[in-house]
């Protein structure tokens, strides 16, 4: 078995190429500009990790970020990632000393880990996101991510006049950088881009590596969305991080966005996941995100086998802030949620969200086979009512037709859900509930603050 580990900007496309085809696990350098003295992006101080297949082993390079917010739970994040094809041994260390528990999430993936001294290791057999944490309790103040990526294939040449090519190491791109049709923008595994994307009115465009893109030249709320996408069709984004987004970390209109194995992490609130245009699909992403992870909002999309941890402020799944045009099919399946952070009676703090204050019609969702551990506050918030983010009409606006399928959530609700219309003209309707169970327990209409057509079936 052959174990190798990716070099700096030294290779060529060929050996990049052989790489991808040939390695079972491939790790990557840490930019130059990493340092204990970058505030934005520097080695852990909390752990190092080694990974191992047969007699191979290899120490890739393990990342941190600082809060950025008052609010913030987490006062840092620590993560590793790495190209797999194979099972992988894991090794954790724990900088401070002996470990007292371990839990890995999501918890149906059945990773059990073995302490020793201030070091667990457990084995990871596919790739995906995983957290491994060493805190008990929803706010856990230094979590350790593992991001185990699938090897890339068919990495694009740096020479073709459509490609921008980032190779390791730091770069500025500045808040516009723009695509056009038929580029791509690779980011390479260790590759650091600080700036923001734009593409628009384009066919056709891809941004995609193992790089890390960083809007932490922006202040909150700043600049624009870290990747913006304007009336754009068959665009994908594929296998890079975003980290210290100001605004949405992938904002798109237009159709057809694939968003693929995208890590997102950001502080501020404001720091939206994906929001897709029509026949648009997130998958196998994951998010640490202090504003909404996924926004379903767009006729024909499809979220699934993404990893949600919920920061302080918004909604794993929202439904719906005020849609202004009739909207229908959204789906989201085989979801895990490891984390809901909420303590604010805030109207947007629920797993499954919607506080529709537009004219669209909002029809058939359909939420299936999700998971949600760590989350004690309110599981779903399904409203239509005024609100400062949409223009109210007076007889136009409502949400019917919604399935929650195999939906499970291990905590109980500190408070109880809602599925409310705001009047007759603007309902909440036929919503339907199959084997859903809260905090070990099947779900009961007496949990429920409704005043729409609603089924339970346990």
């Amino acid at each position: 078995m052959k174990t190798m580990i990716k070099s700096t900007a030294t290779l060529g496309l060929a050996l990049l190429v052989h790489f991808a085809a040939s390695a079972n696990i491939v790790t990557y350098p840490a930019p130059a500009e990493v340092t204990l003295q970058n505030p934005y992006l520097m080695p852990s101080t909390q752990y190092s990790a080694e990974l191992t297949q047969g007699s191979k082993t290899v120490k890739p390079f393990v990342y941190m970020m600082n809060a950025m917010w008052h609010t913030n739970n987490s006062i840092t994040t620590s993560w590793t990632q790495f190209d797999m094809d194979e099972p992988v041994v894991v090794r954790i260390t724990k900088t401070d000393g002996n470990i007292k528990m371990c839990n890995i999430l999501p918890r149906n993936r059945n990773i059990t880990p073995k302490i020793e001294g201030n070091t667990v290791e457990f084995t990871i057999t596919e790739p995906g996101q995983y957290s491994v944490e060493f805190e008990k309790g929803i706010k856990i103040a230094h979590p350790m991510l593992i991001f185990a990526d699938a090897p890339e294939v068919n990495i694009p040449d740096k020479n073709d006049p459509n490609v921008h090519y980032f190779g390791p190491g730091s770069h500025n791109i500045g808040n516009h950088f723009e695509v056009k049709s038929g580029q791509t923008v690779y980011i390479a595994g260790g590759a650091y881009v600080k700036g923001q994307i734009l593409t628009g009115n384009s066919n056709a465009v891809t941004i995609r590596g193992r790089g890390i893109l960083s809007g932490e030249a922006y202040a909150q709320r700043t600049a624009n969305h870290m990747i913006n996408i304007e009336n754009s069709t068959n665009t994908t984004i594929e296998g890079i991080t975003i980290i210290h987004a100001p605004r949405f970390n992938i904002h798109a209109s237009g159709q057809n966005l694939v968003v693929n194995n995208v890590k997102m992490m950001g502080w501020w609130f404001s720091t939206d996941g994906v929001n897709m245009g029509e026949n648009g699909i997130v998958e196998n992403c994951f998010f640490k995100v202090n504003d909404d992870a996924v926004k379903l909002y767009s006729s024909n999309t499809l979220a699934r086998n993404c990893v949600i941890w919920q920061m302080e402020n918004g909604a794993p799944f929202q439904i719906g802030w005020s849609v202004s045009e009739n909207s229908t099919n959204f789906t989201a399946e085989d979801c895990d949620v490891i984390r809901v952070e909420h303590e604010w009676d805030n109207e947007n703090e629920a797993v499954f969200c919607a506080i529709h204050g537009g004219m669209g019609e909002m029809s058939h969702f359909v939420f299936r086979n999700i998971t949600v551990d760590n989350s004690a506050w309110r599981t779903f918030s399904i409203q239509t009512k005024p609100n400062r983010w949409g223009t109210w009409h007076p007889h136009r606006g409502s949400i019917t037709d919604i399935i929650f399928e195999n939906i499970t959530v291990y905590n109980a609700d500190k408070k109880r859900s809602i599925i409310k219309g705001w009047d007759a003209e603007h309902p909440v309707s036929d919503i339907r509930f199959s084997h859903v169970t809260i905090g070990g327990e099947p779900l009961r209409k007496e949990q429920l603050i409704s005043n729409g057509s609603i089924k339970i079936e346990n």
